[in-house]
Formats: structure tokens, C-alpha cells, sequence
């Protein structure tokens, strides 16, 4: 039985399901599925007279890999989903990435409706409706059903005619909600800070969840600043992102600083080992990519006498 085709030849063979196996390269099909460049990435399964096709592409090798297979089964039913069901019965968990993937492209889209500088609308929400039209169909196929809540609240509104004005209105309250969280992860990051500057590590081992999660969430701000520490035991400066300073080295840059604390400067020069102070604001001091909060400085000036 011949196994070897030419890229042209294989996705029929496997359409027509005459053979096993065959393959092409880094392009081959086993039993009933398709793949491109290894089994991470089945193209396509046949499931009767339905085709479940993916929705995925990587290199261009790979694109011209799904345009040839797609051509062999224009005759079929086609399916689309992000990963593509090998094994039908056992497929519980390729569902599961599915409705995950399916739900963050649908929201990803409704975000963008909400921001009323966004043009072309029309085109988002027909995006919308052409994802919800493809896990509609998958669900059916396999008889699944949408257990995931916002996931359902999705297909729900995007049904309805003023599909717009509640896309708008869920990122309004959504922006609402995104300063209330940020109020409450601040305030986690003062608890941990607190325990920080102590040394406290059995107390911060044992802050909730809930905390911990907040904690990551302030961390994970673009501005998040520089906080400031004192060793006595090592006789230095520590700073919350792992820079360690000896004192005499802090206290150095601190007095070269002199006026600078008081105001804003620009364009100055004041080494601190392999960093250099390089701007003061109004609040805050600049060296290398951290921001470092005035009230720091103040907080180890005062702790040390400086």
C-alpha cells in the first residue's frame, strides 16, 4: 500500500478515507485525522459526512497545509473549532479549551463595543454573532451544552437587537469595577508592605488567598513603584524588587540628591551602584526602570537620622 503523496495528493486520500495512513512530508493523516508538522496540531477529523476543522494556523507551511485540506472536503459538512477532536469519545477536555477560547474572543470583541471611540460596530457585532453561530453549531454536533454563566450571558445578549447600548453599558460597570478592585489590591499592598518592611515572612506566608491574589493584582500595575526597606543586620537598603544597597552607598545618593527631594529635576546624574538617579517629580524619584515613592526616601531618612 502506497504511504508517500505529494501535498496535492495526500488531503484527498485522507478525505476519501481509502487508507490508514499517508503522508507528505511533514504533512500526514492517520485514520480519520489530519495533521500539520507533528500530532499538537490535528487540521481536521472526519466524523461521518462532518468535518471538524480548526480554526488555528501557524507558519505559512501550515497554512497552505489547511488551504489543501479544506479544498479535499468541500463536499462535507465543516465544523469549526479552535482545537480539533482527535480522539470523538474521549474529548471532554478539547470541549472545555474550546468554550474557553470561544468565550475569550467573544469577549475580547465585547470589550471593544463598550469604548464609544470604537468605529465600525456593525463589523464587531456580525464578529459576535459569526462566533456564537460557530459554538452554536459545535455544541449541537456534539450535544453539549453552555454550563460556563458569563459564557451564556454572552450568546444571550448578543441575540438581542440593543446588543450595542448593553455592550456599552457591561464595560461601564466594568471600568466601575476595575477601580473598586484596584482600591482593595492597594490596601492588601500596604498589609503585605507592612509585614515586608518587618521581616515578617511567616505572617505573609499565611495571608489569604484572597490577599495574595490582590497583592499580584497591584503588582501587576505598568507604574507599580519601588518600596524601600532597612537591613540592620546586613546594614543596607533593600528595595522591593531585589535590589540590595549598603547604606553608606544610600545615604551618599540621598545627600548628592539634596534640593532635588524638594522638587522636580531633570536630566541629573546621581549614581547609586549600577542605577542612576536621573529624574525627581513631584512625588517620586527615577533610577533605571524603577519609581521609587518620595515617602520612601523620607521613611529610611528618618529611620537612619540622615
Amino acid at each position: 500500500m502506497k504511504k508517500n503523496f505529494t501535498t496535492s495528493e495526500l488531503p484527498h486520500i485522507w478525505a476519501s478515507q481509502s487508507q490508514d495512513e499517508g503522508k507528505a512530508g511533514s504533512f500526514y493523516f492517520r485514520g480519520k485525522t489530519i495533521y500539520s508538522y507533528g500530532s499538537h496540531f490535528p487540521i481536521a477529523t472526519i466524523d461521518g459526512d462532518t468535518v471538524l476543522f480548526t480554526k488555528r494556523s501557524y507558519s505559512n507551511t501550515t497554512a497552505k497545509h489547511i488551504s489543501k485540506a479544506r479544498g479535499a472536503i468541500s463536499h462535507k459538512k465543516i465544523i469549526y473549532c479552535y482545537d480539533v477532536p482527535v480522539y470523538l469519545e474521549y474529548a471532554k477536555e478539547v470541549h472545555e479549551n474550546n468554550f474557553e477560547k470561544w468565550k475569550a474572543a467573544i469577549k475580547a470583541i465585547y470589550a471593544e463595543l463598550g469604548n464609544k471611540r470604537i468605529r465600525n460596530t456593525e463589523q464587531r457585532i456580525n464578529s459576535i454573532n459569526g462566533l456564537v453561530n460557530e459554538l452554536q453549531t459545535y455544541c449541537k454536533h456534539f450535544k453539549l451544552t453552555v454550563k460556563d454563566k458569563e459564557l451564556k450571558e454572552f450568546i444571550k445578549n448578543a441575540s438581542k437587537p440593543e446588543f450595542l447600548e448593553i455592550a456599552r453599558q457591561a464595560e461601564g460597570k466594568a471600568a466601575i469595577a476595575k477601580v473598586a478592585m484596584m482600591k482593595k489590591a492597594g490596601k492588601a499592598y500596604e498589609q503585605y508592605l507592612k509585614l515586608w518592611r518587618e521581616f515578617n515572612e511567616e505572617e505573609i506566608r499565611n495571608l489569604t488567598s484572597e490577599v495574595k491574589n490582590l497583592i499580584t493584582l497591584y503588582r501587576g500595575q505598568i507604574d507599580y513603584p519601588t518600596h524601600l526597606r532597612f537591613n540592620g543586620v546586613q546594614n543596607r537598603i533593600e528595595t522591593s524588587k531585589g535590589v540590595l544597597i549598603p547604606s553608606e552607598i544610600a545615604k551618599r545618593a540621598y545627600i548628592q540628591l539634596n534640593g532635588c527631594l524638594a522638587k522636580e529635576c531633570n536630566d541629573i546624574n546621581v549614581p547609586v551602584m549600577n542605577y542612576a538617579i536621573t529624574e525627581t517629580g513631584t512625588d517620586y524619584i527615577k533610577a533605571g526602570c524603577h519609581t521609587i515613592p518620595k515617602t520612601d526616601i523620607t521613611y529610611i531618612a528618618k529611620l537612619l537620622n540622615w
